[in-house]
């Protein structure tokens, strides 16, 4: 993933004026390439503002399942119009029909997203480093690394590569232990035949490689030490000899601190069964960062304690023991002080966001790697303490957060799409206001470093599925599918950001850094759909910004995936109940 300030490519001049002009660059309706399970939400999303009626055709019978009518979606990303088919339940390919077009077709089924899930499980595969037999170019570097604080070798090989690049950065790349573990936990996949447990194995031979005695988490292997990309790079294999790749032993962020802790508990309670032995390893390393964190380490963000409240509940679940959930409700207690509940005048009138740390003028949070850390810590505290006393107030934040900052934000655009996030201080382009805050929903083009969304629209969509079973409400269910329709071509350009999934994936971006570049792998998801300075939506094929894999990106897509489809079929794994 770059981290170094490069031109934006420009979008298309075709999009942009299309976009700009509020037509649309296709007559067709857009919908999820893959589909939907039997009982989710089902929307399509058409150009222009057409009051018209649209059908559902089954593909090879052409009979019209369904009928209904096309209404005026929000403007901001142009003129499109909204068609609901959720009482669809058939099982079937089909498309969509409207009378200036027709759909690409998509399937609802039961077990829709499996096949997906299974070409992640496979990306992961093939991003193993070091003395792998499914890696894309293995056995590779089998000589990482040196310590670039004494100049000590110590051994770093193993785990995955992040992104389109050979670097191993830490906090990124621990999505990838979380997504596996959430898919195990949450959908249990009968097809699983301890492949999962084998991957996380892999995975986390690195990250224990990259804990010190002290339980601190190292930044990285192969990433950016001295200048950007030199040790981004293919090496000999052979240990002492110049292209041996560095250890940045600088801590990684709090962040990836209790995301380590929470990739160790999951993988100990997943590992259990067979090998009780190396849980207690994973758990061992899991209680010695999370006490360095403490000390050391704790960090202050929504996304750090959000995280920090994850963390804590995976160990309790693992070990039973009260310090683990008492920690966790200290650290929600500090998280709800972050969230702003008085209403933002403006259109729409929103609240319950957080702020990005303590101080009444500190900026409103905004993340896009980490995600919506602070929705997922709270909905972990309800899942797992539904009894506690302070359950209420941890319910009524769920509640604002969700019903009254995402919920009628994605209702001001046709694909239903979540923020980025709120901003103080003027128009960060777009000229979205509400009260004395501006927002947007892609990452300013002009910053130093941007990236597309699909991680900020999972990771919302997973906290959305949490919050709709726990406090029934089946709007933000709705609502989180079509935060997984946008990743999977429910969007202006048609175009599926997960590749080997659905059509019309943009070409991915290719590193000039080190030969042979990383191939096209089935399962990986693109950062996804940027935005223009005016906060339109902008897909740039071949750029880093839009076009290259990243952990993040793909290990909460792979959890949304999972959530949905298990919450549909309405029976919900239950080997991980609520602890009381």
């Amino acid at each position: 993933m770059r981290c170094h300030s490069i031109r934006p490519f420009a979008l298309p001049a075709v999009l942009t004026v299309l976009l700009a002009s509020g037509t649309a660059a296709f007559s067709a309706p857009w919908v999820n390439h893959v589909g939907f399970p039997p009982h989710a939400a089902k929307f399509c999303v058409a150009p222009g503002n057409q009051a018209a009626n649209f059908q559902v055709i089954e593909v090879g019978s052409h009979r019209v399942v369904f009928k209904g009518h096309l209404v005026p979606g929000g403007g901001y990303f142009g003129s499109q119009s909204i068609g609901d088919f959720s009482s669809l339940t058939n099982s079937g390919t089909f498309v969509i029909r409207i009378p200036k077009g027709e759909s690409l077709p998509f399937r609802v089924g039961s077990n829709i997203y499996d096949n997906a899930i299974k070409k992640v499980e496979n990306y992961f595969q093939a991003q193993r480093c070091g003395a792998s037999s499914t890696g894309y170019n293995a056995p590779c570097h089998l000589d990482d690394g040196w310590r670039v604080d004494n100049k000590e070798r110590q051994d770093a090989t193993g785990g995955w590569h992040d992104a389109c690049d050979l670097r191993k950065w830490v906090d990124p790349t621990l999505y990838g232990m979380i997504g596996l573990g959430r898919l195990v936990q949450v959908r249990a996949p009968e097809w699983d035949q301890g492949q999962i447990l084998e991957e996380l194995r892999w995975g986390n031979r690195y990250f224990l490689h990259m804990q010190e005695p002290s339980g601190m988490i190292m930044n990285n292997c192969g990433g950016d030490v001295f200048k950007h990309g030199d040790n981004n790079r293919w090496t000999d294999n052979q240990r002492g000899t110049d292209d041996d790749r560095l250890i940045q032993t600088k801590p990684a962020p709090a962040t990836g601190h209790y995301n380590f802790v929470t990739a160790q508990a999951l993988t100990a309670f997943i590992a259990q069964p067979t090998d009780p032995q190396y849980a207690k390893t994973c758990l061992e390393a899991g209680r010695r960062t999370l006490a360095y964190c403490e000390k050391e380490h704790a960090g202050d963000g929504p996304a750090d304690l959000g995280a920090a409240v994850i963390a804590c509940l995976e160990l309790y679940r693992a070990t039973g023991e009260a310090s683990g959930r008492d920690r966790a409700v200290a650290y929600g207690q500090r998280l709800l002080a972050l969230q702003v509940t008085n209403t933002a005048a403006g259109t729409p009138p929103i609240r319950g966001f957080f702020r990005g740390g303590s101080g009444r003028n500190v900026d409103p949070d905004r993340q896009i790697a980490k995600g919506c850390l602070h929705l997922l810590g709270l909905c972990a505290l309800l899942e797992n303490l539904p009894k506690h006393p302070e359950a209420s107030r941890w319910r009524e934040a769920v509640r604002s957060y969700c019903g009254d900052y995402l919920a009628p934000l994605a209702r001001c655009n046709a694909f239903g799409i979540v923020p980025l996030g709120l901003f103080q201080g003027g128009n960060p382009g777009g000229g979205r206001r509400c009260g004395e805050y501006w927002y947007r929903y892609f990452m300013p083009p002009g910053a130093e470093w941007w990236v597309g969304i699909n991680a900020n629209l999972a990771s919302a969509g997973v906290g959305l599925q949490k919050a709709s079973r726990l406090l029934r409400e089946p709007a933000w269910a709705a609502l989180a599918q079509r935060q997984l329709d946008w990743v999977l071509g429910a969007n202006p350009f048609s175009a599926s950001t997960m590749v080997g999934v659905g059509t019309n994936q943009p070409a991915q971006f290719r590193s000039r850094e080190f030969n042979p570049t990383t191939p096209l792998i089935a399962g990986a998801v693109m950062n996804g759909i940027g935005g223009t300075a005016d906060d339109q939506p902008a897909l740039n094929p071949g750029s880093w910004q839009t076009c290259e894999y990243w952990t993040p990106m793909i290990g909460y897509t792979l959890w949304l995936m999972a959530e949905l489809q298990q919450q549909s079929t309405g029976h919900a794994h239950q080997k991980r109940g609520a602890l009381r």
